[in-house]
């Protein structure tokens, strides 16, 4: 439906603008979006730069190929179909092809079968990439006719072909992965375009023949050329070299001095060394007045060189530049390359979307440009005097969730800690353990060891526990100085002690010899009256 619609537009100008025209192209030419592409190829068996992509007009009418453009996956542009000279005109006939092939391959072609040749932007791998790639046939104005990505890989050899059918062939044209197939490439197509030499001076009001509208003019209602208005835009600052992955991190700012706002699909941007690269702003995006604008590399497929490159604003329609970023050459890690004051300098604090700052290194920040205010801060933001940006105001009361029992909140970290208790239970010790009192853990309990007897002969010395021999001292009867006796040592000590008890035995005799004699008295009647009892 894009397309139709797209074709539509384009046929209501072509037709407004016959009627100023005087010398018109004599021929009928398709201007919908009917050219397809039907076949790729990344890379052939002998070498990754033998290439080719085959278009098809898919209508019945020639279609005005002029200007067409292929672009990679780096938006880098592969080849174009330039006319031959001033007044000439590429078409490509209804159901006919056009060859694109890399000089590798057209060489090995026979003469005459290509339509455009090119050189390959990398002489190793080539400018199509057979892992993953996107390829876009873009028109004169930059518009997308056609497109064909994908992610996996294809081997060496191998194409990339659009499903077709019927006399007169018509191909496939579903937007989806469903039009193609991989493919081993047959007999490659010939060139069959053709080159319409009709001259059409779009400006009668300017001596000579204009083909093409001139840089910087467009055509006014009375079908004359005038000088465009053309709303100037400036390139503010760029990031070539991020900190870390330069993936979704490079930017691009651009800066609207303007009290209107501006539509950047009017716009593209060239960027390399020598403008190698051409890209276009995604679809609906705008400038607002006094402003500015930044775009990552994901947001647009761009690579910015970390050794040295620039970049260029121009023109969708006719590729006059309109502004340009000086060349930089090997920023640090997170420099950003702006111009602050009028100049072009290296800073370490970028500012994507803001104004421009200076590095904190300076010895003074330079003020901000009076043509270019910043944007009011939200009601719930201020502007930070280091960074210049608007921050959230943070509210002093902040409502923290109640710590959970059995714990309390740290002052020094305003976080929840648990409750160390005051006592602590430990676990009992095993039945063969005791608590250390230095370390408070458990230790097997040392068994107290019952040493062995000594031997005969020997002793237990006190001091070692060990065993030692026992020194025999000689026996004498009496004591000798210095000397142990072994016998009488203790002879009169025993000699007391029977004194003393016999003393005591014949005390108790004649104290109680009466009682005594009575005693034995009695038991000696007792037995003989027992004996006379036996008789």
């Amino acid at each position: 439906m894009l397309k139709v619609f797209l074709g539509f537009v384009v046929s209501v100008v072509v037709l407004l603008s016959s009627a100023y025209v005087p010398l018109m192209i004599s021929r009928a030419y398709a201007t919908s979006a009917t050219v397809l592409m039907t076949q790729i190829q990344a890379g052939g068996v002998g070498a990754a730069t033998q290439e080719f992509i085959v278009l098809y007009n898919n209508s019945s009418e020639a279609v005005d190929i002029s200007g067409w453009c292929l672009t990679n996956k780096n938006g880098a542009v592969i080849t174009c179909f330039s006319p031959p000279g001033i007044g000439h005109e590429i078409y490509l006939p209804a159901h006919r092809h056009a060859v694109l092939a890399s000089t590798a391959l057209a060489i090995t072609l026979p003469a005459g079968a290509v339509t455009v040749t090119y050189v390959p932007t990398s002489q190793s791998s080539g400018s199509i990439t057979g892992s993953s790639d996107t390829i876009l046939l873009l028109d004169h104005l930059g518009a997308v006719v056609d497109r064909q990505a994908w992610t996996t890989s294809i081997s060496a050899g191998m194409q990339f072909e659009r499903r077709g059918s019927g006399v007169p062939l018509v191909y496939q044209d579903t937007d989806t992965g469903a039009d193609w197939s991989i493919t081993v490439p047959g007999v490659l197509p010939v060139d069959e375009t053709e080159i319409d030499t009709t001259i059409a001076d779009v400006c009668p009001n300017i001596d000579g023949i204009q083909t093409v509208l001139p840089p910087g003019k467009e055509l006014s209602e009375a079908g004359q050329c005038v000088a465009r208005e053309i709303i100037q835009l400036y390139l503010s600052e760029v990031l070539p070299n991020a900190v870390g992955s330069d993936d979704g991190q490079e930017f691009i700012e651009l800066f609207n001095p303007n009290d209107l706002t501006v539509k950047l699909t009017n716009y593209k941007l060239y960027i390399g060394p020598n403008y190698e690269g051409t890209y276009y702003f995604p679809e609906g995006s705008i400038i607002q007045p006094n402003s500015y604008a930044s775009f990552t590399n994901a947001d647009i497929p761009f690579t910015l060189l970390n050794s040295s490159s620039r970049v260029g604003l121009a023109l969708a329609d006719d590729g006059a530049v309109i502004n340009e970023v000086s060349a930089y050459t090997d920023p640090k890690d997170g420099q950003s390359w702006a111009s602050i004051s009028g100049e072009w300098q290296y800073t370490n604090r970028p500012t994507p979307g803001q104004a421009n700052l200076a590095s904190d290194d300076n010895a003074s920040v330079s003020e901000p440009n009076p043509e270019s205010p910043l944007q009011a801060c939200a009601a719930n933001q201020y502007r930070s005097l280091e960074t210049n940006r608007c921050r959230l105001i943070s509210t002093n009361v902040g409502t923290v969730t109640p710590c959970k029992d059995g714990q309390y909140r740290s002052e020094e970290t305003n976080r929840c800690r648990n409750i160390a208790s005051d006592v602590k239970t430990v676990a009992p010790c095993n039945e063969d353990e005791e608590r250390n009192p230095d370390t408070n853990r458990c230790r097997k309990i040392v068994a107290a060891s019952t040493p062995a007897p000594c031997k005969e002969g020997q002793e237990r010395n006190p001091d070692t526990n060990r065993c030692r021999t026992i020194t025999k001292m000689p026996s004498a009867d009496y004591g000798i100085l210095g000397a142990e006796t072994k016998s009488g040592g203790s002879w009169y000590v025993w000699a007391t002690v029977g004194a003393v008890l016999l003393l005591a035995l014949g005390y108790a005799v004649w104290e109680w010899h009466v009682e005594m004699k009575m005693f034995f008295h009695n038991q000696y009647m007792r037995v003989l009256r027992f004996a006379r009892l036996r008789k």
